[in-house]
């Protein structure tokens, strides 16, 4: 019992069809690609966001510089201020200094300011560098870019320009690019939801109509055909399983008419061979139905033999003894039972036949032997 539940249980059809599986591995393996490359090219556009504004705020800090330069060569600071106020109309600025070389603020944007040194590290790396400076730094609780560019009087270094910048436009960027991706990860994942299923459906189909052709052959029944259609391996695999049935449709058919011969052998030779044995011989298959009876069986149970085969013994054989003698054999299978039938003067011997392994009956064989007066 439990061999059979097992059985069941190995053959039984899968939850999950294989067009859903197929679509669901192509999906957690487009998901993972997909955020492969959201994640490889949000990192590429954010360094290019990043390097863009660097650049543009350090030529924006490097141009006032060269030209707060000519002013400070003329000694215009007026000139200077105006600078600082076109600089302050970005929205993006902070903050706008100028330092002399001892990191003392000479123009700020914020008047009070003014006066103001400042001893912090990226002062003094802005004050002493001949060179513009790009670093970061913390003021008024807000993360900041510091551009510092030179400002030069006869070639020389006079003064540093210092400018604040904020980073919203960069978290914006970053933003936007975030937003971006997620459409496009979303797009190319419902592209590849329904690429797959419209792929993967005709192959779905074709593997049901294999399963309906492997659940007709494990029901005994052989198709005429598989309906496959296409030259891959799934119709290379159709086109063999139905050479395979049309091959086992002709051994089946030579089968049978082995059988048929046979069974004709069979015949003739039992029907000699009554003619040799005085004894009555009854033979029935599983069912009780007459397959073989001589004639002497029939003289001594009272029925006639022409016409009796394939009809079942309740049909032929009218006497209560024999026929309760033959039901206590069928209790006590693959032993041979004697006893004497004292209504039809004769000793019966019988014995039903059954498999073992399986307790299948497979047929019953009856000798009738007259008592000797």
């Amino acid at each position: 019992m439990n061999d059979k539940k097992t059985e069941e249980r190995r053959i039984r059809p899968p939850r999950i069809g294989i067009v859903t599986q197929l679509v669901l591995k192509s999906m957690i393996f487009s998901t993972f690609l997909l955020a492969a490359i959201c994640f490889f090219i949000f990192k590429y556009q954010k360094s290019a966001l990043i390097e863009n504004v660097i650049q543009k705020n350090a030529l924006m800090v490097s141009t006032y510089a060269s030209f707060m330069s000519d002013a400070k060569q003329m000694n215009d600071d007026l000139v200077i201020v105006d600078y600082i106020e076109r600089m302050k109309r970005s929205p993006m600025v902070r903050y706008i200094m100028v330092l002399d070389d001892r990191s003392r603020v000479v123009f700020h944007s914020d008047m009070r300011k003014i006066g103001k040194t400042y001893q912090d590290a990226e002062s003094l790396r802005a004050v002493t560098s001949e060179d513009p400076v790009t670093q970061e730094v913390f003021s008024e609780g807000e993360s900041l870019m510091d551009f510092s560019a030179p400002i030069l009087v006869d070639h020389k270094k006079a003064a540093t320009l210092r400018a604040g910048f904020s980073r919203s436009s960069i978290d914006a960027g970053i933003e936007d690019i975030k937003e971006n991706l997620s459409v496009v990860a979303v797009g190319g994942l419902i592209i590849v939801i329904v690429g797959s299923f419209i792929i993967n459906s005709g192959i779905g189909v074709d593997i049901n109509h294999l399963k309906n052709a492997a659940r007709e052959v494990s029901r005994g029944e052989l198709p005429e055909t598989i309906n496959v259609s296409g030259s891959g391996e799934i119709g290379y695999l159709a086109r063999v399983l139905e050479r395979m049935f049309e091959k086992f449709k002709r051994d089946l058919s030579d089968i049978e008419t082995q059988k048929k011969e046979l069974r004709k052998n069979y015949d003739f030779f039992i029907q000699n061979l009554a003619a040799f044995i005085d004894e009555g011989i009854i033979i029935m298959d599983s069912d009780n139905k007459i397959i073989f009876a001589n004639e002497a069986s029939g003289k001594t149970a009272g029925f006639s033999v022409l016409g009796c085969m394939g009809k079942h013994m309740l049909e032929l054989i009218k006497n209560a003894e024999l026929i309760e003698f033959l039901n206590h054999c069928s209790q006590n299978p693959n032993v041979a039972a004697m006893r004497e039938i004292l209504s039809l003067n004769c000793t019966a011997v019988a014995e039903v036949v059954k498999e073992i392994s399986t307790g299948k009956a497979l047929g019953t064989v009856v000798q009738l032997k007259n008592l000797k007066i």
